[in-house]
């Protein structure tokens, strides 16, 4: 078993997959762009999940530390922000048609999805 990584590791690693969105649009990587998107989101959830020292190695798990959140007092449109941000991650399958402009507005909520996953005590 991987030791698990510091929490400052997953929040970096989630702003960098959030910088590299701009540039596979550019290169017409429209499932990429979509999986990193997923990415960024998973790794801002993990950030959280680690400091908090709760379990974050799988989709589930991820799912289950939104909802823990919000049990604890988190915003409750934390949910409706999560459940956007995973779509991506079907993105990458090419079962959705996810274009440049709704991958660039995904990065929007995304980017807000981290920061107020961030702000968390």
């Amino acid at each position: 078993m991987v030791a698990p990584r510091p929490a400052e590791y997953y929040q970096e690693r989630s702003q960098h997959f959030l910088n590299l969105i701009d540039a596979m649009l550019d290169l017409g990587e429209l499932e990429l762009a979509c999986e990193v998107l997923w990415g960024a989101s998973a790794h801002a959830i993990k950030a959280v999940a680690q400091r908090k020292g709760w379990a974050h190695g799988s989709h589930d798990r991820l799912r289950a530390t939104v909802i823990r959140l919000i049990d604890e007092g988190a915003p409750p449109h934390l949910n409706g922000q999560y459940m956007v941000t995973a779509t991506f991650h079907v993105g990458f399958y090419g079962d959705w048609m996810f274009n440049a402009d709704n991958i660039r507005a995904g990065k929007v909520l995304v980017a807000q999805f981290s920061q107020t996953l961030a702000a968390l005590p």
